[in-house]
């Protein structure tokens, strides 16, 4: 606005000047000669100040007349653009409203807004997606998947309705739809994450191991997802096929695949377990043997070793007791290295050097039952019957090792269920974390010592609890061996306090 006055001001001051340089002497005369009509006048003549005046003041009428021209002109387009900006804030407050009701679950209210938002805009793509959001939020799978089909048909709402029908029927179990739709549209669109989320998911669900592989190594040259995360679900993906082509009877391709995971992720150890029994059962022990050592290097587990152990089955004693010590060293100060040594001593009936090397692992904290029981039967080799019979009810309490429920007693171990591989392909891929589905499920665990007593083992096999299998051919009589006088409570309570004392001194 001070422009304008500005720019006023100067135009007359400009006029002002004009005029006082002109001055009253000055005129003006106008002749029509020979002009037809209204053109032929009389001579006009008129002072220069007068002229200047009448034509501004004629040029002002000229502009205000045109501005009102202008103005009425617009009248209808303004009103009709005041009836749309109310119909846009109606479409807005609607819109609003519908998807409040939706996260508020009124599945009812959410779909009366969106219908309304739909007959207030244009757009015919806007209000299905307002619909189709509504209805997602508010739970109502069906019509959220009947308006994000109607999104298909629009190019430019493809991708949105591929998406809201890839998750619906993901979060409705229906794989094979969400697969169809997140998969259409990671292959027309690379910069789709949301896709091979989804895409991946649900292939996982499905139990579609090679499809899920496949989409892996795309996210993974797409960027989509992390290296670290992408080794080792390959690993985890690898071992859970290499499963069942064994399951088929094709060992060949199951150790390749065995081995493929080994290289993905080193420290894996269900693919370091597989791949040593295939080869081991292949003929090809030397190979088997340098698979375990390697994957014991990187990270020790109780089934490596009882692999390991079963590849020496036929050896003399000389020759195993080489082999557990060279095998040891790949990572002799890990606690699995420690409780191998104790093992093997207890095998040798070396219980004075078992004893001394499991002491520190025992007084560190709350033994576990896997060490209470080879303290146990240490205790019995060194003839210490009272001091085996409290390790033994000890380990009915303790709290059990969920690695060493990895080993079936009757089975292979990691004998994992398809659905058990789904889930550690997160929580290893993610995490790098094992999963204990027999820990949970509080299945039988593998004997922790096969040579031990019935004395120390009957406590444990009265707790049905614990299904804990001995797979001892001397226990006989178990309940027996344990009368009242032998479990006095009071005296198992001192004989325990004084063991966890000796052990700390």
């Amino acid at each position: 606005m001070r422009n304008y006055l500005i720019a006023i001001l100067i135009f007359v001051a400009i006029l002002a000047g004009i005029l006082l340089y002109v001055g009253d002497d000055s005129t003006l005369r106008v002749v029509s000669e020979g002009a037809p009509g209204i053109f032929n006048f009389g001579d006009v003549t008129m002072g220069w100040r007068r002229a200047i005046v009448l034509l501004v003041l004629g040029t002002i009428g000229l502009l205000m007349l045109w501005s009102l021209a202008g103005w009425l002109a617009r009248i209808p387009g303004r009103l009709k653009s005041g009836v749309g900006l109310r119909r846009r804030a109606q479409a807005l407050e609607a819109m609003e409203e519908a998807l409040i009701a939706g996260s508020e679950g009124d599945a009812d209210k959410a779909r009366k807004r969106a219908e309304k938002v739909r007959k207030l805009v244009s757009s015919e793509a806007l209000g299905r997606m307002i619909s189709a959001q509504a209805a997602d939020a508010s739970g109502d799978s069906s019509e959220a998947i009947s308006q994000y089909q109607a999104l298909l048909k629009d190019k430019r709402t493809e991708s949105a309705g591929r998406r809201g029908l890839a998750q619906q029927y993901l979060n409705t179990g229906n794989m094979a739809n969400a697969i169809e739709h997140a998969g259409a549209e990671y292959k027309d669109n690379k910069n789709a994450r949301w896709a091979f989320d989804v895409l991946f998911q649900a292939q996982m669900s499905d139990f579609r191991w090679k499809e899920a592989l496949d989409t892996l190594e795309t996210g993974l040259n797409r960027k989509h997802v992390d290296k670290d995360i992408a080794r080792r679900r390959k690993a985890v993906l690898d071992t859970a096929m290499a499963t069942q082509l064994e399951d088929d009877g094709q060992i060949d391709g199951a150790v390749e695949l065995a081995l493929s995971a080994l290289q993905s992720s080193p420290d894996f150890s269900p693919a370091a377990a597989l791949a040593s029994r295939l080869l081991g059962k292949s003929g090809d022990e030397r190979k088997a043997i340098s698979v375990l050592e390697k994957a014991w290097s990187r990270a020790p587990h109780p089934a490596l070793s009882a692999a390991f152990l079963d590849l020496l089955k036929d050896k003399t004693d000389k020759d195993r007791e080489k082999k557990v010590r060279a095998f040891i060293k790949n990572n002799p100060d890990h606690r699995e290295s420690v409780l191998l040594r104790v093992e093997e001593n207890l095998r040798a009936g070396d219980a004075v050097t078992a004893w001394s090397t499991l002491s520190p692992l025992i007084s560190d904290g709350d033994p576990s039952a896997r060490l209470c029981l080879l303290a146990a039967e240490a205790e019995t080799m060194l003839s210490n019957e009272s001091d085996a019979k409290v390790w033994a009810l000890r380990a009915g309490t303790a709290p059990a090792e969920p690695d060493w429920s990895d080993l079936d007693p009757e089975g292979d171990a990691f004998d994992y269920s398809a659905q058990d591989w789904r889930r550690l392909v997160y929580s290893y891929g993610e995490e790098g974390k094992l999963i204990h589905p027999r820990f949970e499920s509080g299945a039988a665990r593998q004997a922790v010592v096969k040579t031990v007593t019935a004395a120390a083992a009957a406590p444990i096999m009265k707790d049905s609890s614990r299904n804990i299998d001995t797979e001892s051919d001397d226990i006989t009589d178990v309940d027996e061996s344990l009368t009242d006088a032998d479990v006095d409570t009071d005296d198992i309570a001192m004989r325990l306090d004084n063991l966890l004392d000796k052990d700390k001194s």
